[in-house]
């Protein structure tokens, strides 16, 4: 599937994303998530494929008033529901693809990707990216609320546009992080919790 299918997805389904995707159960573990991504007070970070923004409150806590935050995603609808999240967690919304980040290159301490990794139909240009607009010794947090097996089932069964949509085996993202410019990668990978990290060099 290209990315107008992809598109095409979840501006359809951005409505009722929330609640089917994201349980109340699974919002009050993303506070505990965010810890793990070594945030600071005063960041500049910038959310990937932030969906209906459901990450950005827990960052603005976690890196407070004087922290920069901004987001992006490739479907406006989604956007559209971020809105009160952006509001709250005082961030600034960007409608653009992980393939093209509308940045300059090292502008950011962290870039951090919750549950939108798998979407990207080239995930080597999207790391480079990434890696791209953080600043040296900048970090990328890689993270879900399921395993790698959890997540590839997961879309297996929704089916559609996202039917083929992968996280790779950790090993092989290891490699291509490293390939992106990455290093100190660390990688965590049971039941429940996915999470990549990286700094760059």
């Amino acid at each position: 599937m290209g990315m107008e299918d992809r598109r095409t997805f979840f501006d359809r389904h951005a409505a009722s994303w929330d609640d089917r995707f994201h349980s109340a159960e699974e919002r009050a573990r993303l506070s505990e998530l965010v810890v793990s991504f070594g945030l600071t007070a005063g960041n500049a970070v910038l959310d990937v494929g932030t969906g209906t923004g459901v990450l950005l409150p827990f960052v603005r806590e976690t890196i407070g008033p004087n922290g920069r935050l901004a987001a992006m995603d490739f479907s406006f609808k989604m956007l559209q529901h971020a809105a009160e999240r952006r509001k709250a967690a005082d961030a600034t919304l960007f409608n653009a693809s992980v393939e093209s980040i509308p940045f300059c290159s090292g502008q950011f301490d962290c870039v951090t990707c919750f549950a939108a990794f798998p979407h990207f139909p080239d995930k080597g240009k999207a790391l480079f990216e990434m890696v791209r607009i953080l600043r040296p010794g900048g970090r990328l947090a890689i993270a879900h609320l399921k395993s790698a097996e959890e997540i590839n089932h997961l879309h297996g069964q929704i089916g559609g546009a996202v039917a083929c949509d992968r996280l790779p085996d950790p090993e092989a993202l290891r490699l291509l992080m490293k390939d992106s410019g990455l290093i100190t990668i660390s990688m965590v990978n049971e039941p429940g919790r996915f999470i990549a990290l990286g700094k760059k060099a």
